[in-house]
């Protein structure tokens, strides 16, 4: 389900000096006025971008160039919109969200059941990442979730080694018949999660039985959505413009899939399939429960 609402986006650009200018603003629903909270900006066919932070506002350092720029504004509900960086300047910005008819839920005594898709393993890899602001792993349909259509719970290990305070956003996609690629939200509540260094074997752990999420017949995707807000920022390339690295430091596993790549990012406003990840033979070290 997508609810019809308009967004309010103020923005104003502050000059520092002939060549640097401070691009900041603030995302607001147009009828409660509440704040939209972790709305992406990410400026197309570069690697800058910024988030919203919990009181709706944003604020980067830009060249001057970057001022004929184009943005695109990506928040979960809300349709995507791309928009030209000069026109957000001092300007109001109304953005409908996107709408979808509720599937009907028959609840039945059957006995439950479970399948995990993928189990992670305990070993992972780190992959630090500049720039990117979605990872996705695909979960085919295969026989051995057949007895199960409905997606209950989520398990994400990251790297102990690398673990920090942080906060990201899960999103579900069903998949593209064209293009293969992530393409409708099939998650449409907005869960924010929080880890911590004290987080149990490094695994978090999201129960989404709730949701009543069904999974397409080909298939879906399970997405982490980097958040690039200041809690998130734990480098900075020395000598670099917009090089922060935001956590959480994603973790890869060997995929069991030898011959198809489950990865698929998010960067420059556009989802891509990156055969590097292919070449090594890893996937995100994520892993899906389904139910009946």
């Amino acid at each position: 389900m997508r609810i019809f609402i308009t967004l309010f986006l103020f923005v104003s650009v502050t000059v520092l000096n002939a060549q640097t200018f401070e691009f900041k603003g603030k995302l607001l629903d147009k009828e409660t006025h509440d704040p939209i909270i972790y709305a992406n900006l990410s400026f197309l066919n570069t690697e800058k971008g910024i988030s919203t932070t919990e009181e709706g506002t944003f604020s980067m350092y830009v060249n001057q160039e970057d001022l004929n720029a184009k943005i695109h504004i990506s928040c979960l509900n809300y349709k995507d919109t791309i928009i030209s960086v000069k026109s957000l300047i001092n300007k109001t910005i109304f953005l409908s969200q996107k709408s979808e008819v509720l599937q009907e839920i028959i609840l039945t005594n059957l006995k439950q059941k479970k399948v995990e898709l993928d189990p992670i393993r305990r070993k992972v890899y780190p992959l630090h990442t500049r720039g990117l602001r979605m990872m996705a792993k695909y979960f085919p349909n295969t026989k051995k979730n057949e007895c199960c259509q409905y997606l209950s719970k989520i398990k994400i290990q990251f790297p102990k080694d690398k673990l920090k305070k942080s906060k990201f956003r899960v999103r579900i996609f069903d998949k593209d018949p064209e293009t293969g690629l992530p393409r409708n939200d099939l998650l449409v509540k907005n869960i924010a999660v929080t880890i911590d260094k004290e987080l149990k074997n490094a695994t978090k752990e999201i129960n989404l039985e709730d949701e009543f999420i069904k999974i397409p017949e080909d298939g879906f995707f399970i997405a982490i959505e980097k958040l690039l807000i200041p809690f998130n920022k734990y480098y900075e390339i020395p000598g670099y413009t917009n090089s922060i690295l935001y956590s959480p430091v994603l973790g890869l596993m060997k995929s069991k899939y030898k011959n198809s790549n489950q990865n698929y990012t998010f960067s420059k406003g556009k989802w891509i399939k990156p055969s590097y990840l292919k070449q090594k033979g890893v996937s995100l070290s994520i892993s899906a429960t389904l139910s009946n």
